[in-house]
């Protein structure tokens, strides 16, 4: 009876502590669901957030916290869609992205997100443009008008850009109305009655200077172009034109004066963003032989005044050589290693032996007496003498093992061509004295006198590193290396009376330069230096005593081991990009007047050399281009994208994960030609997944070919970079070269992009190839 009577009061307590707990969590859920009737979604998905942190497993609670989020991310996307109207990109974007966070896989906001992302692209299209515009470069904004345009149809501040920019290039358009070929038949035929059949064909007006002789000219020419047979005309009868008027020309005889009396002068200012601007004004003087060049360096601007023609020519060189300079960061690891090895052993006796007279009483060695008076002189007794002899013998055995590392891995950018300078250590105070000694003069009686001036110093002691980092376009890097390593040593007496003593300092220095791939890391060690310091204590005369001489003495032995080791990695943060071929190649002129466009009829182009291309899958149809290549101005006609069968991929396209799940990627290679070595550079959203390695795939395998994989990650920037292959071995066809694993860090969308590869064939030529991304979708 007693024991059921537990068992109920037992059970009454379980209860009523469940309806406790349950009671304790009411009010929370309470909490949520009001928040949710009031339509605060956000603050209602952080209480369900909370309730399943208490209770993880619960079905209920993670069924009401999906549907709280499905209606948050309805709300933040009715709210993006409205700022969108409003013509607010960067609050509708905001929005957005957090109903696509909390929905990833509802269609309609990936499409309103990349609505968003266009437009903003169209805006920054448009700035561009705008910034180019003020600087002069017409071509460059109308680039970008056009691009601002093609991503916003409704954007009419872009297309008033481009109608501004029209305008502004109204006086480069071609003189007269004709624009059909000429031919030209005359023999010995007066020069004024030439130009007036010229300037009847083309509907202009032609004024003569009064210089200008009237010689009888022939010519024959047949079917050229009007201002190629002006120009014809122009120069083999030493003349010049000079642009009047929308269609009439002055014809002068080309003579030094006449062109300084007709020559209109422009002043043009030139704003640099990379490029020095002393610099620049050396090069413009050494290439157009311009002489009024002034050079503002706060504003770091170029002011020229020149003719027209000049100044077009300046614009294009300034844009060709002002190109913004690379950038690397250097993952530094220095070590520095301290080995000490102490010994000693032996007898150590005391080292003194004293005696003096003291005053009657006095037991203490230092009281002895320096001067007497003649009382104590004569009353020095047996007493007043004290002796001091070694009393003691210390037996010593020691020995000392120690070690110490010290560890610096600091990480640096710096720009191309510039040094950047680490310092690991600290500052010594190392005292300075100078003394003046000013000459005494009989004639006054004045004595020579010496007057000393002390100050302190700080020197360097540890590890200081210079390195200057020189991308090339191969996307390569060479280093220049100074290492100077710097130690403390021991305390040298300089002067005895009185003591002057300084630290003596230790130096290894090594100066080198090398070439490195894109994180590939180099390692220099050796700087090593040792010491051996033994001593040895004995009784004088004993110490050549033999058997005596190791009995009686104490050895002291000490190495000392120090040991600096670098290893050094770069990453190309952004490489050197030169312009395109275009800008590189410039028509100036003759040597007597510049011009941009030629005096004459171009030759025939030859077919531009076909290098191979890499070409990404989805640029292969975009707008512009024709099987993958852009189009030339001659048309010439490019392999078609099917040729190109080889193919990068990364499978599967799309993955979905959760935070903490650990995911595969798969890098395949399709219809693969034999190749040798393989270098390839992927990036990652770095704020969603985290790599963790890289291992070679069933392609090589399969064929017992050691893939060679070495892997280089810049995990701060999403950066990985493959190397694969080996010479002699050529592996090709398709299959996996490697898999690369990931993990899921926070909820988003990373995509994993081929950013550049190389392929190299047995005969180290590139193998083009088209390369398709991947996504990895994270999910809470």
């Amino acid at each position: 009876m007693q024991g059921s009577a537990f068992w109920i009061l037992v059970h009454v307590f379980i209860g009523g502590l469940f309806l406790g707990m349950q009671g304790c969590a009411h009010p929370s859920l309470r909490y949520a669901e009001e928040l949710a009737a009031n339509g605060q979604w956000d603050a209602a998905i952080n209480a369900y957030r909370d309730l399943l942190r208490e209770d993880p497993f619960n079905d209920d609670l993670t069924r009401r916290l999906n549907e709280v989020k499905t209606r948050a991310a309805q709300a933040h996307y009715a709210k993006g869609r409205e700022w969108l109207k409003a013509n607010k990109l960067s609050e509708a974007l905001q929005e957005l992205q957090i109903a696509l966070a909390l929905n990833p896989e509802h269609a309609e906001y990936h499409a309103a997100l990349a609505d968003v992302l266009r437009l903003k692209d169209a805006r920054r299209a448009l700035e561009e443009g705008r910034k180019l515009h003020m600087l002069g470069r017409f071509d460059e904004a109308l680039q970008q008008y056009e691009r601002a345009v093609e991503l916003d149809p409704s954007l009419t501040a872009a297309l008033d850009g481009i109608t501004a920019v029209a305008q502004q290039q109204q006086a480069q358009v071609a003189l007269g109305e004709n624009t059909e070929p000429v031919t030209l038949r005359f023999q010995n035929t007066r020069l004024k009655q030439v130009f007036e059949i010229l300037a009847r064909t083309a509907n202009i007006d032609i004024i003569f200077d009064k210089d200008v002789r009237d010689d009888l000219i022939t010519i024959f020419t047949r079917d050229t172009p009007f201002e190629e047979a002006l120009n014809l005309i122009l120069s083999t009868n030493q003349l010049f034109a000079q642009r009047v008027g929308p269609k009439t020309l002055l014809i002068i005889p080309d003579t030094k004066q006449k062109r300084e009396q007709y020559q209109d002068l422009q002043i043009r200012t030139f704003y640099l963003s990379n490029a020095k601007a002393k610099d620049v004004a050396n090069m413009l003087r050494t290439i157009l032989e311009t002489k009024r060049v002034y050079v503002n360096e706060p504003l770091n601007t170029v002011v020229i005044r020149d003719e027209p023609s000049k100044l077009q020519l300046a614009e294009q060189v300034i844009l060709a050589n002002d190109r913004r300079d690379g950038e690397v960061q250097l993952d530094v690891e220095v070590l520095e290693v301290n080995r000490t090895k102490t010994k000693r052993i032996g007898l150590s006796f005391a080292k003194q032996v004293g005696a003096g007279i003291f005053p009657p009483g006095t037991t203490a060695f230092s009281n002895a007496l320096q001067t007497f008076t003649f009382r104590q002189l004569t009353s020095i007794g047996p007493d007043s003498y004290l002796f001091t002899f070694p009393g003691s013998i210390l037996l010593e055995f020691f020995k000392q093992e120690s070690d110490a590392k010290t560890l610096a891995a600091p990480k640096i950018r710096v720009l191309n061509n510039q040094k950047a300078t680490i310092n690991i250590g600290d500052k010594q105070p190392i005292l300075l004295s100078t003394t003046n000694v000013l000459p005494g003069q009989a004639a006054t009686g004045a004595v020579p006198t010496t007057s000393t001036v002390t100050s302190i110093e700080f020197k360097d002691t540890g590890i200081k590193l210079t390195v200057e980092p020189t991308i090339h376009l191969n996307e390569e890097i060479s280093l220049r290396l100074q290492i100077e390593v710097t130690r403390l040593g021991d305390r040298v007496v300089l002067q005895a009376e009185p003591e002057i003593s300084q630290f003596r300092f230790g130096t290894r220095t090594a100066d080198t330069a090398l070439n490195l791939k894109d994180g590939e890391t180099v390692v220099i060690a050796g700087l090593l230096q040792e010491e051996d310091r033994r001593s040895r204590e004995a009784v004088p005369g004993l110490d050549e005593v033999p058997g005596l001489k190791d009995l009686l003495s104490s050895t002291n032995k000490e190495k000392i081991t120090t040991e600096v080791i670098l290893v050094i990695t770069p990453h190309i943060i952004r490489s050197v990009t030169p312009p395109d071929l275009a800008k590189q190649t410039l028509w100036s002129g003759t040597a007597k007047q510049f011009s941009t466009k030629p005096l004459f009829s171009k030759p025939a182009k030859p077919s531009p050399l076909t290098l191979p291309t890499i070409v990404p899958e989805e640029e292969a149809k975009q707008p512009g281009r024709e099987d993958g290549h852009l189009r030339s101005e001659a048309n010439v006609q490019a392999p078609d994208v099917a040729t190109v069968a080889a193919r990068l991929e990364l499978q599967p396209a799309e993955l979905q994960a959760t935070v903490g799940d650990t995911v595969h990627m798969v890098l395949t290679g399709q219809a693969l030609p034999p190749m040798e070595q393989a270098r390839m550079t992927l990036v990652y959203n770095p704020l969603v997944v985290e790599f963790v390695k890289a291992s070679e795939g069933a392609l090589w395998t399969d064929k017992k070919v050691s893939a060679n994989l070495t892997v280089s990650a810049v995990p701060a920037l999403g950066k990985i970079v493959l190397q694969m292959g080996q010479k002699g071995r050529p592996v090709g066809g398709t299959g996996p070269l490697a898999t690369l694993t990931f993990r899921a860090k926070a909820q988003g969308q990373s995509p994993i992009d081929i950013q550049h590869a190389v392929l190299n064939s047995q005969d180290d030529t590139p193998i083009p190839v088209i390369m398709k991304s991947a996504t990895i979708l994270v999910q809470e």
